[in-house]
């Protein structure tokens, strides 16, 4: 039984998410370096352009919702990606921009009426940025970068940005993201030998299953991302493990994805060997929750429903942890 177990591997590809809304970007790249390959990212994805030599070029991204931004990268050495403009907010299907490749300018005709605020609150940092944020609570760019900034700023001046959202706002993806990372905040902090409590997360069909069972059986919640190849290649380790346990191990997936289409369209092959239970963290509670650090996370939950064991990283040691679960 133990040479089921696979040997560490690491598979590296590439993803392309399929969403709700296509969108077309065209235009032109002027004093591009031949030698560089430029992207478009776009909700979560980074689109490799193909430019042509007169600098003219045309790509179909898609998007899950509506105003949404785009920005011009690179990719580092080190394989860091490196935005080089700002953020570049629409809500057509079609935009088209020239954009200065040796000094990052751009002109579009589709810019939204809330960019130049946009650029202002990129442009700062820090508690200068919050309290422009502040100022201006139910702007798109606010909501956006407040929730992505929420964990470097004190959970009650979150909250009382949160109160002051309309109706409208609250109920966003933004919105929503913000208030289940207040939710989450609100629980018991987490240790080993404590239980883990319940909480719902959607599957595959839009239904919201519990995540913490209540069969009298271990457990294994491993908190994975699709961008992340380490946690891809985890599949097959959790696959191995399912076969291992022979159903006496109750095995959970969850999803930290931008997007309901980059989670069920990104790695199909991969996914498809997925046989247990499937989740995806929507607006993000269950990565705040379990505190997570790092991705792969695996979290070993004996059949009361305390946690014993936290795995970090894919690795021959987490192999082997994962492993002993079933010997």
């Amino acid at each position: 039984m133990r040479n089921l177990f696979l040997t560490l591997s690491l598979c590296i590809s590439i993803y392309q998410a399929q969403a709700q809304k296509t969108v077309n970007f065209s235009g032109e790249i002027r004093n591009t370096n031949p030698e560089e390959t430029i992207y478009l990212g776009l909700d979560g994805s980074l689109l490799p352009l193909k430019v042509m030599e007169n600098g003219t070029f045309s790509i179909d991204g898609k998007i899950e919702h509506s105003p949404s931004f785009f920005y011009f990268a690179k990719i580092s050495k080190q394989g860091k990606i490196e935005p080089q403009t700002r953020q570049i907010w629409f809500e057509k299907d079609r935009v088209e921009v020239i954009l200065d490749w040796s000094n990052k300018s751009f002109q579009t005709d589709d810019l939204m009426p809330f960019q130049s605020f946009s650029e202002e609150i990129e442009a700062l940092k820090g508690n200068k940025q919050f309290k422009l944020i502040q100022k201006n609570p139910n702007e798109i760019p606010s909501l956006y970068f407040l929730d992505l900034q929420k964990e470097q700023i004190s959970s009650s001046d979150v909250e009382d940005y949160y109160k002051l959202l309309n109706e409208e706002n609250q109920n966003s993806i933004y919105g929503k993201r913000i208030e289940n990372y207040l939710s989450a905040l609100k629980r018991k902090v987490l240790k080993k030998g404590e239980t883990v409590e319940d909480f719902k997360l959607p599957n595959k069909n839009g239904d919201y299953i519990n995540v913490i069972n209540d069969k009298n059986k271990p457990q294994v919640i491993a908190l994975l991302s699709s961008g992340c190849t380490y946690s891809i290649a985890s599949i097959k380790l959790l696959e191995q493990l399912s076969k291992l346990s022979n159903n006496k191990i109750e095995i959970v997936t969850i999803w930290d994805d931008k997007s309901r289409n980059i989670w069920l369209s990104s790695y199909q092959d991969e996914k498809s060997k997925i046989t247990w239970t499937n989740l995806w963290d929507e607006f993000g509670f269950a990565k705040t929750y379990l505190n997570r650090k790092m991705w792969p996370t695996f979290y070993v939950i004996n059949e009361n429903g305390e946690l014993i064991q936290i795995l970090e990283g894919y690795d021959k040691k987490t192999a082997k942890a994962l492993k002993r679960l079933v010997e």
